[in-house]
């Protein structure tokens, strides 16, 4: 006992921990509500301060409010529950009745309920037809044509002469399907539609001498029709062959009759 009879203070304790804070719902014990602390007195002319009241405390629901009965169960929520939306009686998932025997039911027993529409082809395409190209025929006297034919015929061809003028003529051939190449006949009442008679006329060509004919796809095709002196192409020596179709291209040179060369042109 120390001097002057005071006891001596009582040795500390160990210091107790504070409570666990943990639910009642999961076995621990419910802390009654803190007080707000109390702000410190200021001098009596100040006007008091407005206090904010304490926010709720729920310390069973997690921070959520209690809530009323779900599922139209009556009592109270148990303790520590969460809240629960009421579940609709047409709520879930929505599943095919599956297809029952008749006409609609395809494949049977290990067919689909779900029949969707077939795709839908595409409709062909209709071919556009093809453009024409627009053909010519330049009917022109040719002197180079007619020496050559006068090298070939000898003596009988001595009194023919080449024309010292013989205008150009253009004829349109496109869409007339059939133009015959030669003379008028007035005792047959014939006049073809490229007439060699005009003047200067060409005697050695036929009254009937060849044809040009349109073919389906546009293009066209020469025919002697066995004329007296036949008819020969791009400066051949030989004729061709009568009542033989010969196709034309662009530029080629029909000669017929002693000086008269035909060009076909394709625009």
């Amino acid at each position: 006992m120390p001097a002057g009879g005071a006891p001596a203070p009582a040795a500390p304790g160990p210091a107790q921990p504070p409570p666990l804070n943990i639910p009642a719902a999961y076995g621990g014990t419910a802390q009654p509500p803190q007080a707000p602390p109390v702000p410190p007195q200021h001098h009596q002319s100040q006007q008091p301060q407005h206090q904010q009241p304490p926010a709720p405390e729920y310390p069973h629901t997690y921070g959520y409010p209690p809530s009323s009965p779900a599922n139209g169960q009556e009592g109270p929520m148990p303790e520590g529950a969460f809240p629960e939306a009421p579940v609709r009686e047409d709520s879930g998932p929505v599943y095919a009745q599956p297809a029952g025997p008749g006409p609609n039911n395809r494949g049977g027993d290990f067919g689909t309920s779900f029949h969707l529409a077939p795709p839908q082809g595409q409709p062909e395409p209709v071919p556009a037809e093809p453009v024409r190209a627009n053909w010519i025929a330049v009917v022109s006297a040719d002197r180079d044509y007619f020496t050559d034919m006068m090298a070939r015929s000898g003596p009988e061809a001595a009194g023919l002469f080449f024309p010292p003028y013989c205008p150009e003529r253009r004829i349109p051939l496109t869409g007339r399907g059939q133009l015959r190449i030669g003379r008028r006949s007035q005792h047959r009442g014939t006049v073809p539609e490229i007439d060699l008679s005009v003047p200067p006329e060409d005697p050695g060509a036929s009254h009937q001498h060849a044809l040009l004919a349109e073919q389906a796809d546009g293009s066209w095709v020469l025919v002697d029709q066995d004329s007296t002196n036949g008819t020969t192409v791009n400066g051949g020596a030989e004729p061709i062959s009568p009542h033989t179709a010969v196709p034309l291209n662009d530029g080629d040179r029909i000669h017929v009759g002693a000086w008269t060369t035909i060009t076909v042109h394709r625009a």
